[in-house]
């Protein structure tokens, strides 16, 4: 093209290697952290300020010996954004997705709290029943109350 400068266009073609290379390197990340052992997809309900509760946020949960850990899907960012401690998380409440809750029908919805707060997990029927016996068969003493 006349009056197109080559540096310009190389420089073009470098950032846009380099944009695609990232997201590729964060899709992969993504997929291997998903894809792990005791992990599964799990949606997160917290309440807000004024006590009702927030919307649905979308990512993956991982089971770890001492926590449950939560990542959100739509983030640059690898770390956790919330955990949930093993010996601290009580479930009182387990029921099926409605079509008022806005998330995928088919899930479980499981509401408990650690450390007083409350937190809704809407999961897969079997990572709910994983989830479970996975509080019920902490220490003596922990995770008396589960649904």
């Amino acid at each position: 093209m006349p009056g197109t400068d080559v540096p310009s266009v190389l420089v073009a073609v470098v950032l846009f290697a380099f944009a695609a290379a990232v997201a590729l390197a964060v899709v992969l990340a993504w997929r291997r952290f998903s894809s792990g052992l005791g992990a599964f997809r799990c949606f997160v309900r917290l309440p807000g300020t004024t006590g009702a509760f927030c919307r649905w946020r979308r990512g993956a949960a991982r089971f770890d010996t001492d926590a449950l850990r939560w990542f959100p899907s739509y983030t640059l960012l690898a770390s956790r954004s919330l955990v949930l401690d093993r010996g601290e998380l009580e479930l009182f409440e387990r029921r099926p997705v409605d079509d008022d809750d806005g998330v995928p029908l088919g899930l479980t919805v499981l509401r408990g709290s650690a450390r007083g707060r409350t937190v809704e997990l809407a999961v897969p029927a079997t990572s709910a029943a994983a989830l479970v016996l996975w509080v019920e068969s902490g220490p003596p003493g922990r995770g008396v109350n589960v649904a």
